[in-house]
C-alpha cells in the first residue's frame, strides 16, 4: 500500500517530527499534488503546521493557470499559500535554462522560509526522479557525491529539505491519484526532448530497460550505496577540516597548507568543499572544475597565487590556504 511505503520512508529517515512546521513545494503536477494530499492526512497525525509554496516560472502558457489551480486548492483545504511569478527566460544567461529555473525556485523557497520563519521544506521528488538525476549526472560527469543523486533529507543554506516520496515510483503516484479521482496539472514540456532530463527519460531509460528490465531499481540501489560510502568519507573529511582549520572570521577561513598537501585526494576535495560550505552557507554554483583549480593551487602553484571562484577567492600563502568570501 502506497501510504504504508510513505509512512515507513518518513520513519526510516526521520523526515517529520511532531508539531513540525513545513513548507510544501507545490507545482500543481501529479507528484506535488500527491504529496500535498498525503500531508493533509499527516497534518492530523503529527499536528503539523503547513504552508504551500508555488513558483511560477512563466515558461509555458499554462503556468498562470497552474498557479491559480494551486491557490484554489489551498483555499479549499484551508492552507496558507505563497506564490511568486518570475519570467525565467529574462534571467537565463545562455548556460542552462534548467539550472537558472532551479536557482530562482530555491531563492523563492528561501524567501518563503524567511517570511513564515519555517526551516523545513518538503519536495515531491520520487524514485524515478532519482534514477534520472543519477543518469543525468553520469552523462555530464560527476563524482561520488553527484552519483548519490539526491537524499531523503539534506541541507540547503538554512533549510532542511525532505523528500518523502523518494521510495515511490511515478506510476504508483499516478495510479493513486487516478484511483482517488484527484485532479492535477500536466506539464507538456516534460515531453520536449530539448531538455537533457527528458531525453534521458524518453530515450535512454527505455533503451536501458531493454537490456535489463530492472535497471531503474539497480540504479536506485547504487545511489543509496554510494550515499553510505560518501557519508563515511564526508564525516572523516569534516573531522580533518576541523584539525586543519587555523583561523576563521565571517569572511575568511584559513587552513594549514602542509596538512592539506598530505591528504588523500578524495579527502582533500571534500575538505575544500566543506570549507566553502562553512563560509558560503552552501556549495551552490561551485563545480568540480573549481575544486580542481584549488587543488592545483595547493599542490603546484607558488605562494601568493590566487584562484577566483563564484563569489569566493582562494589564496595560497607560505603556510596557509585562505578561502575568502567576496559577497559584500
Amino acid at each position: 500500500m502506497i501510504e504504508e511505503i510513505l509512512r515507513k520512508t518518513i520513519q526510516k529517515y526521520g523526515l517529520i517530527e511532531k508539531k513540525d512546521r513545513i513548507i510544501l513545494g507545490t507545482s500543481g503536477g501529479p507528484d506535488s499534488i500527491f504529496m500535498f494530499y498525503q500531508f493533509i492526512e499527516l497534518r492530523k497525525k503529527y499536528n503539523l503546521q503547513l504552508v504551500c509554496a508555488h513558483f511560477n516560472h512563466a515558461l509555458r502558457s499554462e503556468a498562470d493557470t497552474e498557479e491559480e489551480f494551486v491557490k484554489n486548492l489551498c483555499k479549499n483545504l484551508d492552507m496558507k499559500c505563497m506564490s511568486e511569478r518570475k519570467e525565467v527566460n529574462k534571467f537565463f544567461n545562455g548556460d542552462s535554462l534548467e539550472q537558472t529555473a532551479r536557482n530562482l525556485r530555491f531563492d523563492f523557497f528561501l524567501k518563503c522560509s524567511r517570511h513564515f520563519k519555517i526551516k523545513k521544506l518538503a519536495l515531491a521528488h520520487h524514485k524515478d526522479d532519482l534514477v534520472e538525476t543519477v543518469l543525468m549526472r553520469l552523462v555530464r560527469g560527476a563524482g561520488l557525491k553527484g552519483l548519490r543523486g539526491f537524499l531523503p533529507k539534506s541541507k540547503f543554506v538554512n533549510l532542511t529539505v525532505i523528500r518523502p516520496l523518494i521510495e515511490l515510483s511515478k506510476q504508483e503516484i499516478i495510479s493513486w491519484l487516478n484511483g482517488h479521482k484527484i485532479s492535477y496539472c500536466m506539464d507538456k514540456s516534460n515531453l520536449e526532448e530539448k531538455f537533457l532530463r527528458n531525453r534521458i527519460r524518453l530515450k535512454l531509460l527505455p533503451f536501458l530497460k531493454e537490456l535489463n528490465p530492472d535497471i531503474a531499481n539497480n540504479i536506485y540501489d547504487l545511489s543509496r550505496n554510494l550515499s553510505l560510502d560518501y557519508d563515511f568519507i564526508y564525516k572523516f573529511s569534516h573531522l580533518t577540516f576541523e584539525d586543519l582549520k587555523k583561523g576563521e572570521t565571517a569572511k575568511t577561513i584559513k587552513l594549514d597548507l602542509e596538512g592539506l598537501k598530505k591528504l588523500h585526494p578524495a579527502v582533500l576535495s571534500n575538505v575544500i568543499m566543506i570549507a566553502i560550505e562553512e563560509l558560503k552557507g552552501s556549495t551552490r554554483r561551485i563545480e568540480s572544475k573549481h575544486i580542481h583549480e584549488i587543488i592545483e593551487l595547493i599542490l603546484y602553484r607558488p605562494a601568493e597565487s590566487v584562484v577566483n571562484l563564484p563569489f569566493l577567492a582562494a589564496k595560497k600563502e607560505a603556510k596557509t590556504l585562505i578561502i575568502q568570501s567576496l559577497i559584500l
